[in-house]
């Protein structure tokens, strides 16, 4: 969305691009895409990026496959994760909080959802944690979500491990090595 951004700016035109998409299963998903994106987006806060028909390049509006949004984070570790899976999270130091890549936003858009699947948006964010991974570190990727089967089977099937439930939260929190 970056380079949408520089290259139109004009947030009117880029509004109007997210404006249809459509998230039926989870409207805070769809708020994010609509209303927070480019304001995260400015402020550095996070990177989102939009999948779009290849048609739809160039056109006056782009037709939205899906999106999902990445940031660097940090990651609480409690107590009750195993000595051996802290060890591998944090490397060589002993911190009980650790960095980590988050993806916070992962979506389909619901009059294209069979033209894209899920894994394809997972594998595209972490083609992406793997620049930001050779070129200054890190070392696992998080990801919240509500403890829904269909959510937690979703990350599983996509090389996610459950780690713990973020006490604050109470969202499930995943994780996947780089």
């Amino acid at each position: 969305m970056r380079e949408i951004l520089h290259v139109s700016q004009d947030d009117s035109r880029v509004s109007n691009d997210l404006s249809g998409f459509e998230c039926k299963l989870d409207s805070d998903i769809e708020r994010f895409l609509k209303t927070m994106a480019i304001p995260f987006e400015k402020a550095h806060k996070s990177r989102t990026y939009l999948v779009v028909k290849k048609a739809s390049a160039g056109q006056k509006e782009l037709e939205i496959l899906a999106y999902f949004s990445v940031a660097l984070s940090s990651m609480k570790i409690q107590k009750s994760v195993s000595k051996a899976q802290m060890r591998r999270l944090n490397g060589i130091f002993a911190d009980d909080e650790v960095p980590c890549y988050l993806i916070g936003q992962l979506a389909k858009n619901d009059p294209y959802c069979e033209e894209i699947n899920g894994k394809e948006l997972i594998e595209y964010a972490m083609s992406i944690f793997k620049i930001g991974h050779d070129l200054v570190g890190g070392r696992f990727v998080r990801v919240d979500c509500r403890n829904i089967a269909r959510l937690t089977d979703f990350y599983k099937q996509n090389g996610f491990r459950q780690l713990q439930m973020d006490g604050e939260t109470g969202l499930l929190q995943f994780v996947r090595f780089i």
